[in-house]
């Protein structure tokens, strides 16, 4: 099986938009996630950083905006109770009739989590993100009331009246570090690799599942990747370096170019030079993660839907069935990603079933 995953933004605001940023904007987040569940995505992706929307409220909201599209929400371990998240979780699940996914996210850089006062080490937040897992899970099962004493988290007594609509919730995990890797082979549901070359990802994908299986596991395996797409591979290409030179614009308009982004960023950009040497990908694009500075891990796929199609069948091929996959005009390319290339996908996966 292979699932479609779209990324709601909360702004009309996209890469292709000249200007300063938009302000947030309720109305389109919910036009926007009923033209994913038009377009046929089987799911959307709230995403979560130190200083974007709330998550599981955004969630929420396009929950009620839809009847069939499912939610993969980024949610930040240490910020909330465990025990408080698996009853929001478990509400919003039957709510939706079933649609929730948590994403767990342990952060892309230490500067960043220092936003909201977290200073612990990105191996600490591992740590506490597997501490904080088992609660949700061990919440989401109990017919009584349970008690818990760890490393980051204790509580006595607790329970939750709400149970989600299945047994249990996908959990959705992330993340290339060794103790990333060990974590997430033994938690996920879904383990999601961020963008690369089909030779990274094929790589990624082996090591997590080499892991998994010491401990009995096989979780899916999703991938995010931006498409440019167009009528013919030329004018996408001629649409990947406009939208470039509308970074580049952006960039120097806001004082972004030079900063010192930390290790992380500097990791994102190094994954993004060496994804550049990949001659089996000719239509993998970096232009955008180096115009940032590795400040987002946006890596493209440029051409028109055939030659998309192909491409992300070798991915599929490397291991990938679920894939997150999202254009730069919100609408108009959501619409055509799954008109022109989702069934494509989807028919590959009939084609070529997983052994």
């Amino acid at each position: 099986m292979i699932e479609i995953v779209g990324l709601l933004a909360g702004t009309r605001r996209s890469e292709e938009s000249k200007g300063p940023p938009t302000p947030f904007d309720a109305a389109f987040i919910a036009d926007y996630a009923r033209a994913y569940q038009e377009a046929g995505f089987d799911r959307v992706l709230i995403g979560q950083n130190a200083r974007s929307v709330d998550s599981l409220t955004v969630a929420s909201w396009a929950a009620a905006a839809t009847d069939r599209l499912k939610l993969m929400i980024a949610h930040r371990p240490g910020f909330m109770a465990p025990t408080m998240a698996a009853r929001a979780f478990a509400t919003l699940d039957q709510l939706s009739g079933g649609r929730v996914g948590v994403h767990i996210i342990t952060a892309f850089s230490d500067a960043e989590t220092r936003n909201d006062g977290d200073y612990l080490t990105k191996e600490q937040r591992y740590h506490r993100s597997r501490e904080y897992v088992g609660i949700l899970r061990a919440m989401w099962a109990a017919t009584a009331p349970i008690d818990h004493t760890g490393d980051y988290f204790r509580f006595e007594g607790a329970f939750s009246e709400v149970r989600p609509v299945q047994p249990s919730i996908p959990i959705f995990w992330g993340g290339a570090s060794d103790l990333g890797v060990r974590f997430g082979a033994e938690l996920a549901d879904v383990y999601a690799l961020g963008p690369g070359s089909v030779a990274q990802v094929a790589e990624q994908v082996t090591k997590v599942k080499a892991v998994a299986r010491v401990g009995g596991r096989s979780p899916r395996y999703s991938m995010s990747m931006r498409l440019v797409i167009a009528d013919t591979d030329t004018a996408a290409w001629q649409r990947a370096e406009r939208l470039l030179a509308t970074v580049e614009e952006n960039q120097a308009a806001r004082g972004l170019l030079g900063r010192d982004l930390g290790k992380a960023a500097e990791d994102t950009a190094r994954r993004a030079a060496e994804a550049d040497t990949a001659a089996d990908d000719p239509c993998l694009w970096t232009g955008l993660t180096r115009a940032t500075q590795g400040r987002t891990q946006v890596m493209c796929l440029v051409g028109a839907p055939d030659t998309l199609v192909a491409a992300l069948s070798r991915y599929y091929r490397a291991g990938i069935d679920n894939f997150l996959i999202t254009g730069f005009d919100n609408l108009g390319d959501t619409a055509r990603i799954g008109a022109e290339i989702a069934p494509a996908l989807r028919r590959l996966a009939v084609a070529e079933p997983r052994a």
